[in-house]
């Protein structure tokens, strides 16, 4: 009896260890989707402005993308098992950032390519974290 008992006890541990883990995991929230449509209007308002070379739309819309991107990062680095996740926000602040500075310098063809990439980074986002 008492070897069935000390069986038993490691199980239940585990098995608690598990519920809890399992607990943290869903008390973080997915990507709020109101986020996500900002992040989509945003980008499209930015690409309009840069084509039509309005620098200072293009810059508010690039600054604006840069803390939303801050946002998806800290989400993706919090949910811990998501590589792919924090690899592409990270990339995605890396291009606003980059954006930034073409607006500022008046590079608008330059930052019309950095915009296409950021549009091509989210969709590889997408691809992985699709939402249900």
């Amino acid at each position: 009896m008492k070897l069935l008992f000390r069986m038993r006890k490691p199980t239940l541990v585990i098995s608690a260890l598990l519920a809890v883990a399992s607990a943290v995991h869903a008390a973080l929230p997915a990507l709020d989707m109101d986020l996500m449509q900002t992040i989509e209007d945003t980008n499209k308002s930015m690409a309009s402005h840069i084509a039509g070379s309005d620098a200072a739309g293009s810059l508010k819309d690039a600054q604006e993308l840069h803390e939303l991107f801050g946002a998806v990062e800290a989400h993706y680095v919090g949910k811990g098992d998501a590589v792919d996740g924090v690899e592409l926000s990270r990339k995605s602040l890396q291009l606003t950032k980059k954006i930034i500075e073409q607006v500022g310098s008046k590079d608008f063809t330059g930052a019309s390519e950095s915009a296409t990439d950021l549009s091509r980074t989210c969709r590889a986002c997408h691809t992985f974290y699709k939402q249900s």
